[in-house]
C-alpha cells in the first residue's frame, strides 16, 4: 500500500549521494562491483529470494517488530527501510532490504549504508524524529587518510584526490557496513571473478562458433561447453549455485538436488547474517531516536532444515522431487 514517506518539514543529515555515473572514473569504480555480465546477472537474479515468499508453510514467512518499544518503533522502521517515494508494509520493506543487500554483498563485496537522521526543521536541538538507511552506491566508498569519503560527480562540488575524482567526506559514526562471513568471503570473491571472466569471454566464443560454421576449424563448441560447465561447477561448489541448470550434461539428479540444498543453505546463512547486522544498525539508530526494537523472522527454513534434508537425500527417506521443491 502506498503511503506518504515523510513530512516535508524534516531536515536530512545525509552526507552521501545517489547518482547515475557519467564520468569515466566513476563508471570504472562502479562497474567493477556491478552485476555486469551474463553469469553474474543470473546469480544476481537467483539471489532475489533470500527471504522466499513461501516455503510450503502455513501463511508463509512472518516478519514482525519485537522489543519494549515495538509499537512505536514499527512505523519508524518501515519508513527507515523504504524508498523515498512510498512506504510498503514492514514485510515488503524487510524482504526488499535483505534481497538488495544480499545481491550487493555477493556480487560486489561489503555493502555500506549511511544512517540519515531526520530532524524537525523547527527544532534546532533534541533527538531526531526519523531515520533512513541510505545505500552508499557500491564502488564509490573510499578513505582519505583514515576518514571515509564517497566519490561523486564533479557537479556536486568538493575537493579532489590525486586521481582527479571529486569526493565528499562522510561521518564514520553514521555508517554501517554489511560483510560476508569470513568463511564465505574468499570463495565468493573467487567465484565472482571467474563468472565475470567467463561472461567477458562470451564474445570470443560467439566469434569462434560463427567461424566454425563458415569453414572447418579445430574449435568444438561441445568440448568448450563441457569444460566450461566443469569449471563453473567447481568454482560455485562452495555455495552450491547451479548456474540456472545451464550445464546439466552427465549430472545425476541426486547431485543436482544436493547442489540445490547447498545453495539454499548459503542463502539462509546470508539471510541470518544480514538480519543480525540490520538489527545492530537498528539498535544504533534507536539509541538516537529513543527506541529499543528489532526485526524478528519466523516461518522460514533454517540451516537445521537443510541438514535434515541432506540426511533424507543420503538415506532416500524423501523423494528427489520433494527435496528439490524444498530447495527452491
Amino acid at each position: 500500500m502506498r503511503r506518504p514517506w515523510q513530512p516535508e518539514d524534516l531536515r536530512s543529515t545525509r552526507k552521501s549521494r545517489t547518482f547515475d555515473p557519467v564520468e569515466p572514473g566513476l563508471m570504472k569504480l562502479m562497474r567493477a562491483v556491478s552485476l555486469e555480465g551474463y553469469f553474474t546477472f543470473l546469480l544476481h537474479q537467483d539471489l532475489q529470494f533470500v527471504i522466499p515468499y513461501t516455503m510450503n508453510r502455513a501463511g508463509g514467512p512472518q516478519i514482525q517488530i519485537t522489543g519494549p518499544d515495538a509499537h512505536r518503533a514499527a512505523p519508524l522502521i518501515e519508513r527507515g527501510l523504504s524508498r523515498e517515494d512510498w512506504v510498503p508494509s514492514i514485510s515488503d520493506s524487510v524482504c526488499e532490504f535483505v534481497r538488495s543487500t544480499a545481491q550487493h554483498l555477493v556480487i560486489g563485496g561489503a555493502v555500506t549504508y549511511e544512517i540519515d537522521y531526520l530532524y524537525p526543521q523547527d527544532a534546532p536541538s533534541g533527538p531526531p524524529a526519523e531515520f533512513r538507511l541510505e545505500l552508499v552506491p557500491p564502488g564509490t566508498l573510499s578513505h582519505h587518510g583514515r576518514e571515509p569519503i564517497q566519490y561523486v560527480p564533479a557537479a556536486f562540488g568538493g575537493p579532489r584526490d590525486k586521481t582527479g575524482l571529486t569526493y565528499v567526506e562522510l561521518d564514520r559514526a553514521t555508517l554501517v557496513t554489511f560483510r560476508l562471513d569470513p568463511v564465505d568471503e574468499a570463495p565468493v570473491r573467487k567465484m565472482v571473478r571467474f563468472l565475470r571472466a567467463a561472461s567477458a569471454a562470451q564474445g570470443a566464443e560467439d566469434q569462434l562458433v560463427e567461424q566454425s560454421m563458415r569453414r572447418g576449424t579445430a574449435y568444438s563448441f561441445a568440448d568448450y561447453h563441457r569444460e566450461l560447465g566443469e569449471l563453473v561447477a567447481e568454482v560455485t561448489e562452495p555455495i552450491g549455485w547451479n548456474a540456472r541448470e545451464l550445464f546439466q550434461e552427465d549430472r545425476l539428479a541426486p547431485y543436482e538436488v544436493w547442489r540445490q540444498l547447498r545453495f539454499t543453505g548459503f542463502k539462509i546463512r546470508l539471510r541470518d547474517l544480514i538480519m543480525e547486522q540490520l538489527n545492530a544498525a537498528l539498535a544504533q539508530a534507536g539509541s538516537r531516536l529513543g527506541f529499543q526494537a528489532a526485526i524478528e523472522l519466523s516461518g522460514l527454513p533454517t540451516l537445521q532444515d537443510v541438514e535434515d534434508a541432506k540426511g533424507d537425500l543420503r538415506t532416500g527417506r524423501r523423494s528427489l522431487s520433494d527435496l528439490a521443491m524444498f530447495a527452491m
